[in-house]
């Protein structure tokens, strides 16, 4: 199963534009379904600090009779350590979205992005030369944590210059990580952008990945940040998960206790309808 993590989605303030762009969105969907892709994260990105009224803007296409996954996904571009206080599963605007990805502009936000940030997703601007060196200690850090960098391609086949600055940063990365936890994705702005699956595996092998590896960027890679988005959103800091009582089965009631089960058989049956008698 392969997935693509990152389908960029502008918001339009007229409809005129808004249709435009679910246009665009669609065309670059249809062309991933058609191109073998089974999952696709539409991706809304903001610069500074997160709105404490922010509303997901994304809306998923209606496709009849495909199988495709979609998600939705929240990229957050930091240049404060303080914007770390609203990436956390209270805040009802990320919990909105079903993947969380931050982009740290310098050193600093890097480490904590690493170290501290409740994320699924690393993503950096490989098309740029990066402003500071990638550590194995650093980038550890977040492979231990089960967070994933990511490696963008469409900005690689748009400019000359930037495909360099991808490869020379994709190389050191790959370096630092030894090829684990790593994904790819397209960040495609047109269909015309966008690639096969297999298509960018060979390109993965050019960035140092053997062909499994760049695979597994691909496929199960993508599936282990949806396990690990999914486990975020639903615990607290991936260790304790709280369910409630009326999830318990007849013969899971022992869970709760002998006086704490007494009283829920007594509430249910308070609860249920006599029958009648004419």
């Amino acid at each position: 199963m392969f997935y693509d993590l990152n389908i960029p989605v502008q918001t339009a303030s007229g409809a005129t534009q808004a249709a435009q762009e679910q246009l665009e969105t669609r065309k670059r969907v249809e062309l991933l379904v058609h191109l073998g892709y089974q999952a696709v994260a539409y991706n809304h990105e903001i610069t500074g600090k997160l709105p404490n009224n922010h509303v997901n803007p994304i809306t998923k296409i209606n496709l009849p009779g495909v199988n495709l996954k979609q998600y939705t996904r929240l990229t957050l571009v930091v240049d404060d350590i303080s914007q770390n206080y609203g990436l956390n599963t209270g805040n009802p605007g990320v919990s909105s979205y079903d993947l969380l990805a931050v982009q740290p502009t310098n050193e600093k936000l890097f480490q904590a992005a690493c170290g501290t940030f409740e994320v699924d997703i690393i993503s950096l601007d490989m098309s740029a030369r990066l402003p500071f060196y990638l550590k194995h200690s650093t980038v550890g850090m977040a492979v231990e944590r089960g967070i994933y960098f990511e490696l963008c391609y469409g900005a690689a086949i748009r400019d000359a210059d930037a495909r360099r600055n991808l490869i020379s940063n994709a190389q050191s990365l790959i370096r630092v990580t030894r090829g684990k936890n790593i994904i790819l994705s397209s960040q495609a702005m047109r269909a015309m952008e966008l690639r096969g699956p297999y298509d960018i595996v060979n390109f993965g092998t050019l960035l140092g990945l053997n062909q499994a590896v760049a695979k597994d960027c691909l496929s199960s890679h993508c599936r282990a940040v949806a396990v690990h988005a999914e486990t975020r959103r639903n615990t607290m800091r991936a260790v304790i998960s709280v369910d409630p009582v009326s999830s318990l089965t007849e013969t899971e009631q022992w869970k709760l206790g002998n006086k704490r089960k007494k009283e829920t058989t007594t509430e249910s049956k308070q609860k249920k309808p006599k029958e009648s008698t004419s």
